[in-house]
């Protein structure tokens, strides 16, 4: 096919595409008119079942409610447009201080940790956080418990009770934040922009406060602060339940109508981002982890009042390409790049960035000087072309795609984000301002591509080896500026002669065929096609009303077990299928396609999910280059160094982290240690790994899974790629589950060092069987427990700011964990804690009423059986199954009539034959900083300590694979 029929074939698609969805549009246009004129004024996609109702309180509260009969979950969220940018000078900190003392009791509900107790035990969850710019509460809730919950939630605002006594315990526990939180690169970055913006500007600020900060006598500058800035009129609402709009907007109306409006100002500042003169300049940046980046930061246009037009859209779709012509392309083919990121970054203040952030390999962090001459150039290649008609249309139509085919998200989620959005966008078009490309206007997109100039950049370089000589005040981030000079200036702006091929052409995956599938579904998968060493499952979908699908497929081979090396090989081996579909596979992804490709302990599992238009076609590729990958020798030393250096970053993850991973390391049969691991991605060549790919080939065990929008003879089809790439030289084999090893009737210590400041203790506790009922019994107890548990030993003993418990199961087993990172006690001590929270809570269970109770069940009961929101949580819950060969896909159902059938008394001796009177079988990981002599500590006398991470599975004692 010559050049011309091909684009002229592409712009057929396209054009096909585009009347497609507009037909879409239009549907969903008569759709909405039909409706009563109640709701005709808020757009929304014909494909959205809820109801929606936006209107403002007389106190000039901003509302939004949600109208779904069929959720189980209710939802609410309320977004303040006040953050850490207008804390008091003599108060940093002080606005994240109020979100943390503002739910700790009310005049009408003083208990303290009364709300979050109430949300719990019923199944619920809560949670805030403080940004520079707005500050937002969340929770959700069983939804017949909406009121109830909603009149809690209220009156946090109405009337909160700052309680004197609880003030330096919470200012204890935003300290132990701070001090986990400064162990991460994300956050000593931010404290060294803090250094680098303009001084008189509220993102120069300290938001994150510390004992230093907020110490002294703060409650009456908190009430002062909340009474200045907690306005009615400078708050969003959303409020997400199974009642009509009416009701809820009534149910607001009377609980939310008492938040007094002050009348306060929307926080906002003429000061611009950077002073004069700033810009250029390098900012280098001593990072925790090796993972060197180079990120070009540039302080453009206001872009939020361009909502309809985006044009930061088409800058980012271009530049954050990743497909053949793309600027990550041509990184890689200079072996400068793993990754690239671009698009909009910091946009707040009426101040916006676009950030372009390169993931460098040792050779580009050595070249790191030459990479902004490739970058500058790249922009100037687009500015050459113009904005251009077709790749806006390309946007556009994808945009329009995605507003059409929105699938609903997490009611928490989602509220919280409309809650924000509420405050930026007209309240009845914020679908429109969140998802569609409105308006064509290229002098826009044309002014914004003028403003990412080198004479207009901030360029930061990250490694933990880079030149330094300052300190962050707070955060204590090591970091140097230097200014960039002229003539590097006059580098960057030359042309480079062979960049006339760059950018990427027109998008061949945009879905043509958007139509439901005629075939009637079945209630559950079933098996489709079989032969040995391979099963096809499949169900056709058609209820969420999606034209979308999901092909799972685990390729599992003995020669991913046995050894440290076969683990060492098989990481590479994904690794560098995934680095060669990643230009094919990029415009798949943005036409709304997606793939992942990732190892387990049988192997490895490839997901295909989106539209089910074009999938045979990415499946093909895949499975193409899966068995028959063409590794080339640079590359293949670029994913060795980026694996070691992941592998060396994890053993700086938080310590209560690294504890969890002891757990598995204990106990899973195939599971090699870090330094194992290590020491073989060392020693292996790429001649290694193509004999591994051989090997792996021989002898496999395939299970795929179709779900969706797909008829059963196109599940076969796609099942027979899969049959006629990976069976052309292989025998089928049997590969057995990874096994669990069997907690020994004894209490187990294990020891670790952890490259952290931050102490931590994990006590594992393991179930007797797979069993549903003894399923039931775990997740009811991580239920009750975890608010006790939180509450003791975060609220009252002050432990740190991570604490809680909750269910781990491993490899079916049902386990409970129960976790604590500190910065100030000993990984000792939190065990003792620990131990003697455990030690009287089945007394207190035995103690809590009937209603208490069977709240909490009732809270576990709407968890279990609440419904799948989109096609693809359905279609990973499948997937476990499968794995689990649960091939009547009904566990949810018979965990629920478990639930329902538990006897209280039963589960009371459950409770104590577990933890009561000191007699269960645990294993409690310490996590201590490396610089602690582990050898100088005394022994524990709550246990026996181990020795080796192998000790239980050294017994040779496992659980029966399934």
């Amino acid at each position: 096919m010559t050049t011309a029929t091909t684009m002229q074939s592409l712009e057929a698609k396209r054009r096909s595409a585009l009347q497609i969805v507009t037909a879409l549009l239009l549907l969903a246009i008569a759709l909405t008119c039909t409706t009563s004129p109640l709701y005709a004024e808020f757009q929304k996609s014909p494909n959205d079942p809820r109801e929606y109702l936006a209107f403002e309180l007389e106190n000039q509260m901003k509302v939004l409610v949600v109208s779904d009969p069929e959720t189980d979950i209710a939802s609410a969220s309320m977004s303040i447009r006040v953050g850490g940018g207008s804390d008091y000078e003599d108060w940093p900190g002080i606005a994240h201080f109020l979100e943390h003392m503002l739910f700790l009791g009310s005049e009408k509900y003083p208990e303290l940790d009364g709300f979050r107790d109430f949300v719990e035990r019923n199944g619920g969850s809560t949670n805030a956080f403080t940004s520079v710019d707005q500050t937002n509460y969340r929770f959700s809730i069983e939804p017949t418990l909406l009121r109830p919950a909603l009149d809690r939630f209220a009156h946090n605002f109405i009337a909160p009770l700052f309680h004197s006594d609880s003030i330096d315990r919470e200012r204890g526990v935003v300290d132990a934040e701070f001090q986990m939180r400064i162990q991460n690169d994300s956050v000593q970055r931010w404290s060294v922009f803090n250094e680098i913006f303009n001084p008189d500007h509220p993102a120069s600020k300290f938001i994150s406060g510390n004992e230093e900060t907020l110490a002294g006598d703060i409650r009456n500058d908190l009430i002062q602060f909340h009474r200045e800035f907690y306005s009615a009129n400078l708050m969003a609402l959303v409020v997400i339940g199974q009642e009509p709009v009416s009701e809820l907007k009534d149910l607001v109306v009377e609980l939310f109508s008492p938040v007094e409006n002050s009348g306060a100002e929307i926080p906002n500042t003429d000061e611009p981002l950077f002073l004069e003169g700033t810009l250029p300049t390098v900012v280098f940046f001593n990072s925790i982890i090796n993972d060197p980046s180079l990120t070009l930061i540039f302080p453009v246009m206001h872009l939020q009042p361009y909502w309809k037009q985006k044009p930061a859209n088409y800058v980012s779709y271009i530049i954050g390409h990743e497909g053949e012509g793309s600027l990550l392309s041509e990184l890689k083919n200079r072996g400068w790049a793993n990754e690239l990121y671009a698009g909009p970054g910091f946009d707040a203040y009426e101040s916006s960035t676009f950030s372009i952030n390169i993931t460098l390999t040792e050779i580009g962090y050595r070249d790191w000087e030459a990479i902004p001459a490739v970058v500058f150039q790249y922009i100037r290649e687009i500015q050459k072309r113009g904005v251009e008609s077709w790749r806006f249309n390309e946007i556009k139509i994808l945009s329009e795609l995605d507003y059409q085919f929105t699938e609903t998200t997490n009611e928490s989620h989602f509220a919280t984000t409309m809650a924000e959005v509420l405050h930026r966008y007209p309240a009845n078009e914020l679908f429109p301002a969140i998802h569609l490309v409105q308006q064509y206007d290229p002098d826009l997109i044309a002014d914004l591509l003028e403003q990412l100039i080198p004479e207009n950049v901030l360029i930061t370089v990250a490694a933990p080896d880079v030149p330094t000589n300052a300190v962050t005040p707070e955060s204590e981030a090591e970091y140097s500026v230097s200014e960039v000079s002229k003539a590097i200036q006059a580098i960057w702006k030359l042309d480079i002669a062979d960049s006339k091929g760059w950018l990427p052409s027109s998008n061949e995956f945009l879905p043509e065929n958007l139509s439901l599938t005629s075939d009637e579904g079945t209630n559950v998968p079933q098996r489709v096609l079989s032969q040995p060493g391979f099963e096809l499952w499949h169900q056709t979908d058609t209820s969420f009303r999606q034209p979308k699908a999901g092909f799972f497929v685990s390729v599992r081979s003995q020669a991913a077990k046995f050894n440290a090396r076969n683990r060492a090989l098989l990481r590479l081996y994904v690794e560098g299928v995934n680095d060669l579909l990643t230009e094919f596979s990029y415009s798949a992804l943005m036409a709304g396609l997606n793939y992942s490709m990732y190892p387990h302990s049988r192997g490895f599992s490839v997901r295909v999910s989106g539209y089910n238009d074009n999938q045979e076609a990415l499946l093909r590729r895949i499975m193409e280059v899966a068995t028959k990958p063409e590794f080339l020798p640079d590359r293949f030393e670029q994913h060795r160094d980026k694996l070691i250096q992941e592998i060396e970053n994890d053993n700086k993850d938080d310590s209560y982290v690294q504890a969890i991973e002891e757990i598995f390391a204990m106990l899973s049969e195939q599971y090699w240690t870090d330094e194992e691991i290590l020491d073989e991605l060392n020693k292996v060549t790429i001649e290694d790994l193509q004999q591994y790919v051989s090997e792996y080939f021989k002898q496999i065990d395939v299970v795929a899974l179709s779900h969706g929008n797909v008829s059963v003879k196109e599940a076969r089809l796609r099942g027979q790629i899969v049959v006629d790439a990976v069976f052309q030289t292989a025998q089928p084999s049997n590969v057995e589950k990874s096994g669990v090893a069997i907690v020994p009737e004894i209490q187990y210590v294990r020891r670790i060092g952890v490259d952290h400041d931050d102490s931590a203790s994990i006590v594992y506790v393991q179930g007797a069987a797979r069993s549903i009922e003894e399923r039931i019994n775990f997740n009811l107890l991580s239920q009750i427990i975890g608010s006790a548990f939180f509450t003791e030993l975060r609220t009252k003993q002050e432990l740190g700011y991570i604490v809680y418990a909750g269910h781990l199961p491993l490899g079916g087993i049902p386990g409970i964990s129960f976790v604590i990172q500190s910065p100030d006690f000993k990984p000792h001590e939190l065990t003792a804690r620990t131990i003697d929270f455990l030690s009287t809570f089945h007394d207190e269970l035995t103690q809590m009423s009937d209603e208490e109770f069977e709240a909490h069940r009732n809270g576990l009961h709407s968890r279990i059986v609440a419904k799948e929101e989109t096609l693809g949580q359905r279609t990973s819950r499948y997937w476990r199954e499968l794995d689990d060969k649960e091939f009547q896909f009904d566990v949810r159902t018979r965990l629920a009539d478990a639930l329902i059938n538990l006897d209280r008394n039963s589960f009371e001796q459950f409770v104590f034959d577990l933890v009561g009177n000191g007699g269960m079988q645990r294993i409690a990981i310490e996590a201590y900083s490396d610089d602690q002599d582990l050898a100088a500590l005394e022994a524990p006398t709550y246990g026996k300590l181990m020795e080796s991470t192998n000790d239980i599975k050294s017994s040779g004692n496992f659980f029966a694979n399934l």
